[in-house]
């Protein structure tokens, strides 16, 4: 008798605890865990983010704000079923009541500066101050980009009207300009605040 309770006592020793079994699960778990969170990185860096491909010779684009555009929402033209050609708005864009389907940006911070200094300087002040700065890599596939930085670019957008050509070229190449078909979400966007003074008169700038 004495020799079996003995027996029983060993074979009840060597069953795990249950600690014993949680804490193993407990292993098994967090190595799955970590397996997992090691082949989700994995994936990551096989996969990278998707960028436009333009952004590798225009990785940002500038826009001077009209004083009716949100800075708290996405970018949009003024009138996106608008047929005005490319060479128009290029031409007569910049005028306070003129629309089109077109976003106009510039290429380059110091352009979008020098465009703000001359609408001041002209007394337009309504509005023309902030300056949103776009990424080009995170924009929409469906965001087209047109590119007027160059005359070789230009020239398959000119009309028959030669004033509007000479203003467009000149304009597009001053400015440096880009233009935008379609709709620039918020999160590609960031605002770059006006900090200067507005001069209240053409004779600050002599």
């Amino acid at each position: 008798m004495r020799a079996t309770i003995i027996s029983n006592k060993r074979k009840k020793s060597r069953s795990p605890s249950p600690t014993d079994e949680l804490d193993s699960k407990k292993i098994k778990t967090d190595s799955g865990k970590s397996e997992t969170a090691e082949e989700s990185n994995e994936e990551k860096e096989t996969h990278p983010v998707k960028r436009r491909k333009e952004a590798v010779a225009l990785p940002k684009l500038y826009r001077l704000l009209h004083e009716d555009e949100d800075v708290t929402e996405e970018l949009t033209a003024a009138s996106p079923d608008s047929t005005t050609d490319v060479a128009t708005h290029v031409a007569t864009g910049s005028q306070k009541y003129s629309s089109s389907r077109y976003i106009s940006t510039c290429a380059s911070l110091s352009n979008a500066e020098k465009f703000r200094n001359l609408k001041l300087k002209c007394g337009r002040k309504w509005g023309m101050k902030h300056i949103a700065e776009i990424d080009v890599g995170s924009l929409p596939d469906d965001v087209e980009i047109i590119d007027l930085r160059r005359k070789w670019m230009r020239r398959k957008y000119e009309i028959k009207d030669k004033e509007i050509n000479e203003k467009f070229h000149k304009y597009a190449q001053s400015h440096q300009e880009v233009l935008l078909v379609g709709t620039v979400p918020k999160a590609c966007w960031k605002l770059m605040e006006f900090d200067g003074e507005v001069p209240s008169s053409d004779s600050d700038y002599n």
